[in-house]
């Protein structure tokens, strides 16, 4: 099959619709699959031998990681007549908005992946409560009309399925999770020099991922108060300096880390936390199970389908630091469930690879391009 993949967001910037974007599509062509890239600027035109047509964009000053986009008003020439069996689009914005009319146009099936609730990042537009209220009612009135019009909608988890048809979406709604190439954590060997580069001594636990409000590291830092035990903290964000200001002294900010250095802190750390109210699916988390390092989840949507409470990790409430902190502190002091939790992390990530979902994504272009 050929398939346009429309997004929002593309290399070189770093974040979990990238990452799902760009595992599933190096994979489609691996099962013998064409793949075209739709994305905006800066960055090549081309990635691991797909074509990518790039589209001029800026930094949307409310929230600097995303790229506002040019509507590209050329972009039926791009699709007119070259054949492609499905149009898939990540982002109900500009440029997900150009692959549903130009497939719209053209008679080809649309599916799109609902990667994240606009009303998460509501926050970064309005403030003040009257108006924050009414900045997710317009949000979510904007995503029945948008999601509505494709032949099928893509969720991560059963939770942000279930989300959906809450809120009047009524298009099939396919879960679909995102699978991980174990290659990529197996091929790398756990070494005590990022120890050393990262200045650490002994156990450590780690959080990985974007510094933004809705992950909740605020929360994060208030149990390390009560942990006898250094936390490392990766990655950047619009929080990131308010994190750094609010921080005890036993947590190690590292910044940007390379993929082969945050594996090696996977399979150094003790174990990872996540606090969000915002994961739709978690990638950070399936990411650590490879590197058998259970999870201490906040039992909040998406987290409590892969981290299963006393298997492969631990569940706190939301937003309750206090009982984040005394689930850390367990694992800390019991190695024995370390260790089990560990081993079971493992399971769970070999029973999610790329090649299953992208086998799983396929039937679905199949189906919709039978309809």
């Amino acid at each position: 099959m050929k398939i346009g993949m429309f997004t929002e967001t593309w290399h070189p910037q770093v974040n979990g619709v990238v990452a799902s974007t760009s595992w599933f599509a190096d994979e489609l062509v691996k099962q013998g699959h064409e793949v075209e890239i739709f994305a905006p600027t800066p960055g090549k035109k081309k990635y691991n031998n797909m074509k990518v047509h790039r589209f001029k964009s800026f930094t949307f000053r409310p929230y600097p990681e995303f790229r506002a986009t040019v509507p590209p008003v050329r972009i039926n020439k791009l699709v007119a007549g070259k054949g492609f069996d499905v149009i898939h689009t990540h982002g109900p914005f500009s440029i997900g908005l150009a692959g549903l009319y130009a497939a719209r146009r053209n008679k080809i099936p649309a599916v799109t992946t609902f990667h994240t609730p606009l009303s998460d990042y509501v926050h970064y537009l309005f403030r003040g409560q009257y108006l924050h209220l009414l900045g997710q009612k317009v949000s979510w009135a904007y995503s029945r009309v948008h999601y509505n019009r494709y032949s099928a909608v893509i969720t991560p988890s059963m939770a942000i399925k279930l989300m959906l048809r809450e809120r009047g979406i009524k298009a099939p709604v396919a879960v679909i999770p995102t699978g991980i190439e174990l290659k990529r954590f197996d091929s790398v060997k756990s070494s005590k020099s990022v120890r050393k580069k990262f200045g650490l001594d002994g156990g450590f636990v780690l959080h990985t991922g974007r510094l933004s409000r809705e992950k909740n590291v605020g929360d994060v830092l208030k149990a390390c108060e009560e942990i006898d035990c250094p936390l490392v903290v990766t990655g950047r964000g619009p929080d990131a300096e308010r994190l750094k200001r609010l921080a005890p002294d036993n947590v190690i900010f590292t910044g940007f880390v390379d993929d082969k250095d945050l594996v090696k802190l996977y399979k150094e750390a003790l174990f990872s936390v996540i606090a969000s109210e915002a994961e739709t699916q978690g990638l950070v988390i399936i990411e650590g199970m490879a590197c058998e390092c259970p999870v201490v989840g906040a039992d909040w949507l998406a987290i409590p389908e892969t981290v299963v409470d006393n298997r492969n990790g631990l569940l706190f409430r939301l937003h309750d630091w206090r009982e984040l902190a005394r689930d850390v502190n367990t694992l800390l002091y019991d190695s024995r469930l370390r260790n089990r939790l560990a081993k079971n992390a493992r399971k769970t990530a070999e029973a999610s690879t790329i090649q299953k979902r992208t086998r799983q994504l396929v039937g679905l272009y199949e189906e919709v391009a039978k309809r």
